[in-house]
């Protein structure tokens, strides 16, 4: 799994097999960390933690250079299933996640989060 950061503004960009970015949606759904293999690129980032709190999901990214996710069981779940739809992609794309007004479940302060499809960020067709 890769995850590069761009910026505030731009987000985060995660590249990853089926089999990680499932197990990103388990942990996404249950909380928790995960550590990633430590690169010298300045844009990597060095893991994952899933904090269980209360209400919309919000992204970010913490002063440990970890992708941070933390909202309440519902909302985390909603996140967890588009990871889950993402990950199950017959052909190449991906998702631009981002908070608009009355989004299901994103926070306001919502960093974006752009997920590519295993096989490729654009379709293969």
């Amino acid at each position: 799994m890769r995850l590069d950061y761009y910026s505030a503004a731009e987000g985060v960009d995660i590249a990853s097999d089926r089999a990680d970015l499932c197990h990103l949606a388990d942990l996404v759904t249950s909380g928790g960390e995960l550590s990633l293999t430590p690169t010298a690129h300045p844009r990597h980032l060095r893991g994952v933690l899933i904090e269980v709190t209360g209400g919309p999901v919000a992204i970010g990214v913490d002063d440990r250079s970890y992708l941070s996710i933390h909202g309440g069981t519902e909302s985390r779940s909603l996140l967890a299933d588009l990871l889950r739809d993402v990950a199950n992609m017959d052909d190449g794309g991906h998702v631009h996640l981002e908070y608009f007004e009355g989004h299901r479940f994103l926070a306001p302060d919502s960093m974006p989060l752009i997920v590519n499809s295993p096989r490729g960020g654009m379709p293969l067709r």
